[in-house]
């Protein structure tokens, strides 16, 4: 008969077996995500085929704003100093109060060869604020192409150029763009960090396992047929991952998404702790809802 000192001994080394084992596993498990990761991140940035310049549609950049932002006047200032011959950009607002109303009137006059329009709007057609405050400025909203951008994105002047050259072929009917964040601070810095190293190769890994079924707040490309097709603003007002749908909507009705080669800038304004949190908190919905299976891991 064992001792029983010798079974507790027993039970505590099986233990510590079984610990190291599922440990190992975890290992491995993450050097084999990253090492696919660099895979797919040489894949992506590998040098494409060179880009029909001809390709220039008439294009209408969409601004919801609310509140600023740090960066805001030269954020939204990168998005009118495209190197592009015709393209109408709408700034838009629910709030009359709205702080930021007053960097867009200083845009209308810094940049009067522009066509750029400011819709201040309380109409709502769902739950999602952004949602609603698109809904009202597409509304206004002259060309068929229609690209859409946060108002903490930062651009450079070929951006236009480069991120509707893919829906020269008729199959594709969203592009999207990654994004490289900008940070300030101890915090910002901090949430730039898990954004490059854990977010951004989800993203490759992603796109090369199963292909793009989902879009990005930094940026989404598609034509106002496609919007319409899938039912319009109306059809994700009532979602929290608003940019995810826009993707994958269009994947499900049969288009191609794309993830351009153009990488904007994403300027975090996070200063505090519980503003880090907040975003994410927000950002786990968001997945939570629009990818349940991939958020168990």
């Amino acid at each position: 008969m064992n001792h029983p000192l010798t079974t507790v001994q027993t039970l505590l080394q099986d233990a510590e077996y079984l610990l190291f084992a599922v440990l190992f596993v975890l290992s491995l498990s993450t050097v084999f995500f990253y090492l696919f990761s660099i895979q797919a991140a040489i894949q992506f940035f590998r040098p494409k085929r060179s880009q029909n310049s001809n390709f220039q549609p008439p294009v209408t950049i969409l601004k919801p704003v609310c509140g600023l932002d740090d960066n805001t006047y030269e954020n939204l200032a990168s998005f009118c100093n495209q190197n592009y011959p015709n393209y109408q950009i709408i700034f838009g607002t629910q709030d009359p109060s709205d702080p930021c109303i007053a960097i867009v009137k200083q845009l209308i006059e810094d940049f009067p060869k522009q066509d750029i329009q400011l819709v201040i709007s309380h109409r709502t057609i769902g739950i999602n604020p952004k949602v609603n405050n698109l809904h009202n400025i597409a509304l206004k909203a002259e060309h068929e192409i229609l690209v859409l951008a946060d108002s903490d994105i930062w651009v450079g002047p070929n951006y236009l150029k480069q991120v509707v050259q893919p829906l020269s072929d008729s199959r594709v009917g969203v592009v999207t763009c990654l994004y490289r964040s900008r940070s300030h601070n101890f915090v910002s810095a901090f949430e730039a960090l898990g954004i490059s190293t854990e977010f951004l190769p989800g993203v490759l890994v992603a796109r090369k396992l199963e292909g793009m079924a989902f879009a990005f707040g930094a940026t989404i490309v598609l034509r106002q047929s496609v919007l319409n097709e899938i039912g319009g603003f109306n059809a994700i007002a009532n979602y929290i991952g608003d940019d995810f749908q826009l993707g994958n909507l269009p994947a499900q009705a049969g288009y191609q998404v794309v993830l351009s080669d153009y990488v904007v800038d994403h300027v975090l304004s996070t200063a505090t702790i519980p503003q880090l949190l907040q975003h994410q908190t927000r950002w786990f919905r968001g997945n939570r809802f629009a990818r349940s299976t991939g958020y168990l891991g």
